[in-house]
């Protein structure tokens, strides 16, 4: 597996970065759909890996591989530039914690995205949100995710740490502290 996982990488990285034909392009292509079937996950966490941060990639692959296991498919949410607000949303929605966490870290993340983390990501993508300088989100994301895990410290300490903490929500996270 290790062999084919090195094999797989510079297959990958031969059809984003080599002067291919055409139809060199769709062999390379063809090849890496055949691999998403490989039984071990490591040929599977290579191609994820060499793909991810490339708008050069085939879609379709990294569609398959953003289904694969939590750790393949989070390298691809994490990274993947072909992926849409749409889908990202859907991800988060249905993601493990792992997956939200990187979709959380997102450099950009777009507000739709993070209204849908504020909204169902778990306490750990929450965190990650609030502390990524590069996701848009306002008063209301914050105050949803005050409202769903102001209860714990990190994220309470996190939000409270904020400038731009509208003061409804400072007073909500107090009660909660106090609460608590």
């Amino acid at each position: 597996p290790g062999e084919r996982a090195d094999a797989t990488h510079a297959l990958a990285r031969a059809y984003l970065y080599s002067d291919l034909t055409q139809e060199d392009r769709l062999a390379a292509e063809a090849a890496m759909t055949v691999l998403l079937d490989d039984p071990s996950p490591l040929v599977r966490k290579a191609l994820a890996e060499a793909l991810a941060g490339s708008d050069m990639a085939p879609r379709s692959v990294v569609l398959s591989l953003v289904q694969d296991q939590p750790d393949i498919a989070e390298t691809i949410a994490g990274r993947s530039p072909l992926l849409g607000d749409a889908e990202l949303v859907d991800l988060a929605a249905g993601g493990s914690e792992k997956i939200q966490c990187a979709i959380a870290a997102r450099a950009p993340l777009s507000r739709t995205v993070a209204a849908a983390l504020a909204e169902v990501g778990g306490a750990a993508a929450c965190l990650t949100l609030i502390e990524n300088f590069d996701a848009q989100f306002d008063a209301e994301e914050v105050a949803r995710i005050a409202e769903r895990h102001g209860h714990l410290a990190a994220v309470r300490e996190e939000l409270l740490g904020r400038d731009d903490l509208p003061v409804e929500t400072r007073q909500a996270l107090v009660a909660k502290l106090s609460d608590t």
